[in-house]
């Protein structure tokens, strides 16, 4: 059954192409390499919109968007990993992703917010946490250069 998902994917903030309006055409989008796309199919396997809920799915399509420079994919894995929604917490990749996306430019607001989450985990880290966290930040943003 073709299922139109332009309205959900509106309803949740996400720049996809105007005729990206069908789960397979947010499907192959995704797989050609479109991180908003790549982001969205995380966050309809996340919330179980049009496929089943799989996190190991959400975190596949989240992980390829944000190695692709997507600020909120990489937002997005910064709470994940924080909260340890379904997978085991770490505030290692958490500090890296939060560090990552607080120095996108594309969103005015989302720098800041990663930020904050990204300052508030100090409190929770070890002083080696942190170090590895931050070797880790640079050296994605070595290979990326973002």
């Amino acid at each position: 059954m073709k299922r139109t998902f332009a309205a959900l994917a509106l309803a949740m903030g996400l720049a996809l192409p105007a005729w990206a309006q069908t789960l397979s055409e947010i499907q192959t989008l995704a797989e050609q390499g479109n991180a908003p796309a790549q982001f969205a199919l995380g966050t309809l396997y996340r919330d179980g919109q049009g496929v089943d809920q799989d996190l190991t799915q959400t975190l596949k399509w989240w992980e390829r968007a944000a190695e692709l420079g997507h600020g909120d994919a990489q937002y997005a894995l910064g709470n994940i990993y924080s909260g340890g929604y379904g997978i085991e917490r770490d505030y290692v990749l958490s500090y890296m992703w939060f560090d990552i996306a607080a120095g996108q430019a594309e969103s005015p607001l989302l720098a800041p917010i990663a930020q904050s989450n990204r300052d508030v985990l100090v409190d929770r880290m070890t002083a080696e946490e942190i170090a590895e966290a931050k070797q880790k930040s640079t050296e994605w943003i070595a290979r990326h250069g973002k």
